[in-house]
């Protein structure tokens, strides 16, 4: 049972429910024995970025990871080719950044590998997709300096978290950042458009000079909402939350039932239809439950 946390069912039996009972960021109280110490409390979480960590087989139980806590903001690396820009993950990350508590920041990276018409076409649909949440995203270029000192100012005085794919480039702007970290980066496959790990474990940088510190994680494939019911993501689709209530079903899900005021906003542009899929996407993946009752009710 080392490095987990297991609770006991109702028939007696162990479940084994956290990957580790203590996070990068935990505030805990400890005892000094000497030259060690005894951790006796992990005291509360303000805020946490955690996932449902992927399972290597059927049958494994649902088990959160939480991949740092008490943090203030999340920094969501993108990038536009390299691997591809993929709005689905980036949408994942968000609703699960608003569900811990915590503001998410999105930087598009690698913006020298678009030229003219190509970068304002991606201009104008990042601008249609996440303005509407009040989000606020960057362009930036790490080998070429773009935008890393308006990042820095992002950064002032904050705990971040940067989090993203493998091979987007947080270990790039982290040198851009800050030369002397001197973290080792790698290419991307040409032929998957997948990135390898640099980073094996979430490790924290300092940035003296603007009060910032910045942990850095290994890149992430899955993503996995862990905590979140299915009858709440349209809650963390924060451009969701004007329209809710206003559905002719309390319960509405948004999907087929008549007089949705969501499905509404989607048609008016007020919702754009790219963040209302990644929506319909999530709630899919909920439990076999959920949907039977949906299907159910509209009968």
């Amino acid at each position: 049972m080392k490095d987990s946390l297991y609770e006991e069912t109702d028939d007696g039996q162990l479940v084994r429910r956290y990957a580790d009972p203590v996070a990068v960021g935990d505030e805990v109280r400890i005892t000094v024995l000497g030259e060690e110490g005894v951790l006796e409390e992990i005291l509360p979480r303000r805020t946490k970025l955690s996932r449902l960590l992927p399972k290597p087989h059927d049958g494994t139980p649902d088990i959160e990871q939480i991949i740092v806590a008490n943090i203030d903001q999340v920094v969501i690396v993108a990038s536009v080719e390299q691997p591809r820009l993929n709005l689905r993950f980036i949408d994942r990350l968000m609703v699960l950044a608003e569900f811990g508590g915590v503001k998410p920041i999105l930087c598009i990276n690698k913006a020298d590998l678009l030229r003219g018409a190509e970068r304002a076409k991606l201009s104008e649909l990042l601008t249609r997709v996440y303005k509407p949440l009040g989000a606020t995203w960057h362009m930036m270029s790490a080998t070429e300096g773009e935008n890393i000192d308006a990042l820095r100012d992002v950064l002032a005085g904050q705990f971040s978290v940067f989090a993203g794919s493998s091979g987007v480039g947080k270990s790039s702007i982290l040198n851009a950042l800050h030369p002397e970290f001197d973290i080792r980066t790698r290419e991307v496959s040409k032929s998957s458009q997948k990135g390898r790990h640099t980073t094996t474990y979430v490790r924290i940088h300092h940035l003296d000079d603007i009060d910032a510190r910045i942990a850095d994680t290994p890149g992430i494939r899955e993503v996995g909402l862990w905590g979140v019911p299915t009858d709440t993501i349209d809650y963390y689709f924060l451009e969701m939350r004007p329209f809710l209530g206003k559905c002719k079903y309390s319960d509405c899900w948004h999907f087929d039932e008549p007089r949705c005021a969501i499905r509404g906003a989607v048609d008016a542009h007020e919702i754009s239809r790219e963040r209302y899929e990644s929506y319909r996407r999530l709630c899919q993946e909920g439990p076999v439950e959920d949907h039977e009752r949906r299907v159910k009710r509209l009968r």
